[in-house]
């Protein structure tokens, strides 16, 4: 299900399998990235910028690590388990970006019920539906300083207003940028 979501929108959704509230954006993503950060600044690649939610809710453990890295998009995939990697069925999520130049041909996005949506004061996004039954998968996608961004759920996990909670969550954190390379 998560490659056929990578494929269909070109960048990687955020699928959490939990509600709650969230939090106002904080100085640095949620901790549960910092097992992943550095890895995250190795392998964005050179000009892209990734911004993390403050917050995911939730009592459920989650493991990110780096499903794919190309010289367009960075995709974060999030799992159940330690182990968990890109192939097996533990993956409740990714979060993803891509230069939005790179994203012209597909922007806007298409997709069921796709509605505009205001991410910032500043930005507006789009909310949208993917699948069909209980595949059904809503995303907010936006674009934010030469980039696009995707968070994506579960229909049924969160609301959009939850979904737009987290994107808001992005919007508003510093993005990450690569490490500078040394020695060149």
């Amino acid at each position: 299900m998560i490659k056929k979501l990578l494929v269909s929108i070109g960048l990687a959704p955020l699928l959490l399998g939990c509600a709650g509230n969230f939090a106002a954006a904080n100085a640095a993503p949620a901790p549960l990235f910092d097992s992943v950060l550095d890895d995250i600044r190795r392998e964005l690649p050179p000009g892209l910028e990734l911004r993390l939610p403050a917050s995911i809710p939730g009592e459920v453990d989650l493991y990110p690590f780096i499903s794919e890295a190309t010289n367009t998009k960075l995709v974060i995939s999030l799992g159940i388990t330690p182990d968990c990697d890109a192939t097996q069925a533990c993956i409740v999520g990714v979060i993803g970006t891509t230069n939005a130049e790179a994203a012209l041909a597909t922007w806007p996005p298409e997709g069921r019920d796709r509605t505009r949506v205001s991410v910032t004061d500043e930005i507006q996004g789009y909310h949208f539906l993917e699948g069909n039954g209980r595949s059904t998968v809503q995303f907010v996608m936006w674009q934010q300083d030469g980039m696009e961004y995707a968070v994506g759920t579960l229909a049924d996990a969160l609301t959009q207003g939850e979904l737009l909670a987290i994107a808001r969550s992005m919007a508003a954190e510093a993005p990450i940028r690569r490490y500078p390379i040394r020695g060149y």
